[in-house]
C-alpha cells in the first residue's frame, strides 16, 4: 500500500505541474521538474548539442537514487510506470504461465531496452536526437498534451456553458463570460495510437514497456547493479516460487535466491508474498552485497545497435524535399538556430500545451524526419501572442530560450509576405484595412500606386507575429503569409542588441500617429479624432481586451 500511495502522490504531482504549464506561469516550482530530473534526456541532449545545459543537471539526483536503490524511480516515481500499473490492473489479467518457447522469447526480448539505450546514446553522439521516441517522461507529457488536455478543455467549456445561465442570474459576470480556448493538435491520432500501444502491450506481459523497451529503465538498471540496497534471500527460502510469479518485471530467475538487479524496481512485492519471510532489502556495504545475475547482451546485437545509431544521423537528416518544406516553417520566438534546436528539442510538447493561443502545433515532415513532433507556428489558425513568453519558460533543454517580454518582442520569427493576386485591395480594388488595423507594430503601410492606396509590408518593423495572416478575411490561404525570411535566432546574446544592429524597429506605437500628433499622444476616442486622418489610420479599437487564453 505504501508504494501505491507514493505512486499516486507522484502521479498527481506530475499532473499538477503539467496543468501549471500555462499562462501566466507560476515560477514557485519548475513545471518541467520531471523532465529536468531525467538523466537519459540530459545525457542525450548534451551529447547531441555538445553543450552543458544547466537546467538538466538536476538529473544527477536520479542517478544518485539509482546508486542507492537501483530502479526505485521506476517502481515508485515514474508517472508512466504508474499509469501502466493502473492499466494492467484494470484491463489485463497478467498471464502467469507461458509455453517454454514463449518464455524464452520474452526473456530475449527484455534485452531490447539495453539495445535501445545504446542506439539513443550513439545517435546522440552523432548529433541526432532520437530519445523522444522512447523516453517515458517525454512520451507521457506529449500524450497528455495532444490527447488528454484537449479533452479536459472540452469538459470544462461544456460545464461553463451549462452553468452560464446560473452565473448570469447571480450577476457573476466574470464567470458567465469565462471560456477557454479549445486546444486541438495535428498528429493527435498518431500519438494516441502509439500511446495506446504501450498500454495494450500489458495484455501480453505485465509492465511490458518497462521490461522490454524503456531505455531510462535500462540506464537506471545498469547503475543500480552497484546500488547499496539490494534484494537478499536468506537460507529460510523454501523455493515455493511465489516470489517469481508475483514479480512485475521478472527480476527473479529460476533460482529464487538470485536477482536480476537490472530488472528489479524495488517494489518489494516478493517480500510481501514470501510465506517464510526469507526476503529482505537491507542497506549493505559493497563487499557484503549478494551475487546478482546479469543480462548478457550478444556481440551481434551490441554492434547492430551501434551501427543503427550511427546510421540514424544520415537517415534522419536526409529528406528529398526538406528545403522546400522549410519555406513556411515558423519556429517559436527565442528558438535557437535550427541545427541546435533539433538537437536540443525532446518533443515533449510542453511548449505546445502552454501556448496560450494554440498556434504552436507539432511538425510532421515540415523539416524532414529529424523534425518530427517539433513545435511550429500555424499562423492561419492563431497568431503568436505578443504578451506571452511561456513557451521558453517551460522548455527544459533550452531549445527555446527563456526570454523576458522585451527580449521576446525583439525575437523576430519571420516576415509577412503579401500576395497581391489574393489581396482584396490589390486584386479587386476593395477597401480593406484589416491587416494594417490589426498589426501591433505598424508593419503595414499604404502607398498611392496609380491613384489607388495599396498595402505594403515594412520588413524592418514586422516581427512575424502572424496577426495579419490570422485576421486576413480572404477565405482559404491568407493573402498575407508569415515566412521565416529574415528570422532572428540566437543561441546566446541579446535579441534587443541584435535587432538594433540589423536596423529593426519593433515599436507598438503607430508611425502614422507619431507623425500626425507630434507630442506622441493618440486620441482616446473616435470623437476626439481630427477631421482628416493620415492614410491607413483607423480609429482606436474600443473592444474590451481580455487576457491571453480567454475569449468572449
Amino acid at each position: 500500500m505504501k508504494r501505491r500511495l507514493i505512486q499516486l502522490v507522484s502521479f498527481l504531482l506530475f499532473l499538477l505541474l503539467f496543468f501549471l504549464a500555462a499562462y501566466p506561469l507560476q515560477q514557485a516550482v519548475p513545471v518541467d521538474l520531471f523532465l529536468r530530473l531525467n538523466p537519459l534526456l540530459a545525457v542525450t541532449v548534451m551529447l547531441a548539442s555538445r553543450a552543458i545545459i544547466a537546467g538538466m543537471l538536476w538529473s544527477g539526483l536520479l542517478l544518485v537514487s539509482a546508486l542507492i536503490a537501483g530502479r526505485v524511480f521506476c517502481g515508485y516515481i515514474c508517472p508512466l510506470g504508474s499509469l501502466i500499473d493502473l492499466a494492467d490492473a484494470l484491463f489485463w489479467k497478467p498471464r502467469r504461465s507461458f509455453s517454454p518457447k514463449t518464455l524464452t522469447f520474452l526473456q530475449m526480448l527484455r534485452k531490447g531496452k539495453f539495445y535501445i539505450l545504446i542506439f539513443t546514446l550513439v545517435s546522440a553522439l552523432f548529433g541526432v536526437t532520437t530519445v523522444y521516441f522512447f523516453d517515458p517522461i517525454a512520451l507521457l507529457t506529449r500524450a497528455l498534451t495532444f490527447i488528454f488536455y484537449p479533452f479536459v478543455l472540452i469538459v470544462i467549456n461544456v460545464f461553463l456553458d451549462l452553468f452560464r445561465p446560473v452565473a448570469e442570474a447571480l450577476d457573476w459576470f466574470s464567470l458567465a463570460r469565462l471560456s477557454f480556448i479549445q486546444h486541438t493538435y495535428y498528429m493527435s491520432a498518431i500519438t494516441l495510437l502509439l500511446f495506446a500501444g504501450i498500454l495494450v502491450a500489458g495484455y501480453v506481459q505485465q509492465r511490458f514497456w518497462c521490461r522490454n523497451v524503456c531505455p531510462l529503465g535500462a540506464l537506471l538498471g545498469l547503475i543500480g547493479r552497484f546500488g547499496l540496497i539490494q534484494r537478499r534471500v536468506s537460507d529460510a527460502c523454501i523455493d515455493c516460487g511465489k516470489c517469481q510469479h508475483s514479480c512485475p518485471t521478472s527480476a527473479i530467475p529460476e533460482n529464487p535466491c538470485d536477482t536480476l538487479s537490472q530488472e528489479c524496481i524495488q517494489c518489494r512485492v516478493c517480500q510481501q508474498v514470501c510465506p517464510v519471510k526469507a526476503i529482505s532489502f537491507p542497506l549493505q556495504a559493497a563487499e557484503r552485497r549478494p551475487q546478482t545475475a546479469s543480462v548478457n547482451l550478444s556481440r551481434r546485437g551490441f554492434l547492430t545497435a551501434i551501427g543503427v545509431g550511427a546510421a540514424s544521423s544520415f537517415v534522419m537528416g536526409i529528406h528529398p524535399s526538406k528545403k522546400l518544406l522549410q519555406a513556411n516553417l515558423i519556429r517559436p520566438p527565442g528558438t535557437v538556430p535550427e541545427a541546435l534546436f533539433l538537437d536540443r528539442c525532446i518533443r515533449c510538447g510542453e511548449c505546445m500545451k502552454a501556448c496560450t493561443t494554440n498556434t504552436l502545433q507539432p511538425s510532421l515532415l515540415e523539416s524532414g524526419l529529424e523534425g518530427l513532433w517539433t513545435p511550429r507556428l500555424e499562423m492561419r489558425y492563431a497568431p503568436c501572442e505578443q504578451r506571452c513568453n511561456v513557451c521558453g519558460q517551460v522548455c527544459p533543454t533550452g531549445a527555446i530560450r527563456a526570454l523576458d517580454l522585451e527580449e521576446r518582442q525583439h525575437a523576430k520569427i519571420g516576415t509577412a509576405v503579401l500576395y497581391r493576386d489574393r489581396c482584396l485591395v490589390w486584386e479587386q480594388d476593395k477597401l480593406c484595412l484589416i491587416c494594417d488595423e490589426q498589426c501591433p507594430y505598424d508593419a503595414i503601410e499604404f502607398r498611392i500606386i496609380e491613384g489607388q492606396r495599396r498595402p505594403f509590408v515594412l520588413e524592418d518593423r514586422c516581427n512575424g507575429c502572424g496577426v495579419c495572416e490570422n485576421k486576413c478575411p480572404v477565405q482559404g490561404q491568407a493573402a498575407i503569409v508569415v515566412t521565416p525570411m529574415a528570422e532572428l535566432r540566437l543561441a546566446e546574446g541579446s535579441y534587443i542588441d541584435a535587432s538594433k544592429r540589423l536596423g529593426y524597429e519593433f515599436s507598438e506605437a503607430r508611425k502614422e500617429v507619431e507623425q500626425f500628433f507630434p507630442d506622441g499622444t493618440a486620441p482616446s476616442s473616435p470623437e476626439s479624432l481630427p477631421e482628416k486622418l493620415p492614410p491607413g489610420f483607423a480609429a482606436p479599437d474600443q473592444t474590451e481586451q481580455l487576457p491571453p487564453g480567454f475569449t468572449q
